[in-house]
């Protein structure tokens, strides 16, 4: 599929759409996925069925080649340039190699630093309750 071809089956977010989502996030300090959906229903955003009916095919190969590890439980197939799955043990591309080495590095450095924000956010409720304690 071309970039052009993606562009055209990939539905545009109305401006207005996004700000009554993000007006309800902001308002209730979160939102469902139900109610993102209804929103977009309101706007009528759909996309091109063929495409839709790819993409959950995409997904299901995806879910089908993550399974597949190692007895450690590491991957033994990954994706890689030119939209392909490889065996990892059978790949003598290093540059390939490499720029998987970075994805997966960069992934990881972004995990972590959601999981400190996390962290950070617990650290306040564990002061709170702290300094509660010591109140009563």
């Amino acid at each position: 599929m071309s970039e052009e071809s993606r562009a055209v089956d990939t539905p545009s977010l109305p401006l207005e759409a996004q700000e009554e989502i993000l007006k309800k996030l902001f308002s209730e300090k979160r939102i469902s996925s139900d109610d993102i959906v209804k929103i977009l229903k309101k706007y009528e955003v759909e996309g091109n069925v063929e495409a839709l009916q790819d993409s959950y095919r995409r997904r299901v190969g995806q879910r089908l080649m993550a399974s597949i590890r190692d007895p450690v439980g590491r991957r033994e197939i990954l994706f890689g340039k030119g939209r392909e799955y490889f065996i990892v043990e059978c790949c003598n591309d290093e540059d390939q190699l490499r720029a998987i080495g970075h994805r997966i590095e960069s992934q990881i450095s972004g995990l972590n630093e959601s999981a400190q924000k996390v962290h950070d956010r617990v650290g306040k409720f564990d002061w709170f309750t702290k300094y509660l304690g010591k109140k009563q």
